[in-house]
This record gives structure tokens, sequence and C-alpha cells, in this order.
């Protein structure tokens, strides 16, 4: 698979997302998308132990799949940043993070909500949906 466009599609479906990045599922960075003009809150080491912290938590709801169902995202909110996290397939994870700030400036401004739909569209691979 082609991570980066990929990354490139969803980095290009809404302006306040500030990067994304796909791990495999012990959390080691696979490829990685930034936005431009975007600072990192986090350092390179600081990035890399948080994702493979979630993804653990990722892998331990994956345990309750067979009860619940399969997971969808996650979203874990901060004061600075929202994270949320997909899956991609069964050994990957894509990590999409957001700022705090709206910057969206059109009338159709969307929120978190569209921001799932939209990856969520673009993971399905159904044209019609992106």
């Amino acid at each position: 698979m082609n991570y980066e466009n990929l990354l490139n599609r969803i980095m290009d479906s809404d302006v306040n997302i500030r990067h994304s990045i796909v791990t495999d599922i012990e959390g080691s960075i696979l490829a990685t998308s930034h936005r431009d003009g975007v600072t990192n809150f986090l350092s390179p080491e600081e990035t890399a132990n948080s994702l493979k912290r979630a993804a653990a938590a990722w892998k331990g709801r994956k345990e309750l799949a067979p009860k619940i169902g399969s997971g969808l995202y996650a979203v874990a909110a901060f004061e600075k940043i929202t994270r949320m996290t997909f899956p991609l397939g069964d050994s990957n994870l894509i990590f999409v993070s957001l700022g705090s700030d709206t910057v969206r400036t059109d009338l159709h401004a969307g929120g978190q909500k569209q921001i799932v739909e939209h990856v969520l569209n673009i993971l399905s691979k159904d044209p019609t949906k992106s």
C-alpha cells in the first residue's frame, strides 16, 4: 500500500489536520505527513512513545472485538490537540492529529465528526464516499 498517497488524501481532506502517521500495530512509524508551518508539541522521542502507548491500547480494544465488534476509531482530546486513531487493516494504524484552534474559514467548516467521516470514507476505498 502506498502510505504517502493515503496520508496526503487524509491531510487534504481538512485544513485542521496537523499531521497524520501510519504505524504498525506496535506503534513503530511507517509513514508520516506533516502540514507545512505546523510546529510539533512533542519531540520525536515523545511522539514515538505516545504512539506505542496508543497502539497498545488499540491492541486491548481488539481483544474485545468478538463481544462488541471491531473498533472503528478512537479519539483522545487534549487542551492543545485531538488525536484520532483508526485501524488500517489488521496490522497497522493511522493517527490523525488536529489542532484545538479552528483554522477553517469556509462556510461549510467541519468539525471533529466530519473529519472522522472523511477519514473513514477514505479508508473504505469507496470512491463515492470520499
